[in-house]
């Protein structure tokens, strides 16, 4: 499995803003504290669910465009009928 320099980098900073508020408890009286806790806690969930809307959901299969050979004319450049080729014409 490969991570993408995106990906390790979201790790990464979810892991300093987990550790960032697990190391400074916040007391009742400290409201910055409290503050900082839940704007990393935003901030963790955004990068979190950043980084679940861009994981790789698989290969995605198209339909293969319908083709076939065709015999067309050619003509001179006098407009005369020269004789004919075949030409492969897709969808």
């Amino acid at each position: 499995m490969t991570l993408s320099i995106k990906r390790a980098a979201l790790a990464a900073l979810a892991a300093v803003a987990l550790a960032a508020g697990v190391s400074a408890p916040a007391s009742a009286n400290d409201g910055a504290a409290v503050g900082a806790g839940i704007a990393a806690g935003i901030l963790g969930g955004a990068m979190l669910g950043a980084a679940a809307a861009n994981a790789d959901r698989g290969p995605v299969y198209e339909e293969a465009p319908e083709c076939w050979v065709e015999r067309r004319p050619i003509y001179d450049e006098d407009g005369e009928f020269v004789g004919r080729r075949r030409v492969r014409v897709c969808r």
